[in-house]
């Protein structure tokens, strides 16, 4: 099995082969793939977060939730 320093050295070698006409196309490449764990960190970020909530304050929140949805709704499209 090999370890991610291996692996990233391994790409490292492979993009140095890359023709300098294709770099940028990597380039975007490796952005989107960025892009992605980034989103995926920050979503996770919020993990437990309401862990500790009030079980009042929760049940509160989401019964009330389609009606203040429904008045946000409409203050948007006023």
């Amino acid at each position: 099995m090999k370890t991610n320093t291996q692996i990233r050295n391994r790409i490292l070698r492979k993009i140095q082969r890359i023709p300098a006409d294709r770099l940028k196309e990597l380039e975007v490449f490796v952005s989107k793939l960025e892009e992605t764990t980034n989103k995926k960190e920050k979503n996770l970020s919020f993990a437990g977060a309401w862990k500790n909530i009030d079980d009042n304050l929760f049940n509160e929140l989401t019964e009330n939730l389609l009606d203040r949805r429904r008045r946000n709704k409409r203050r948007i499209n006023e």
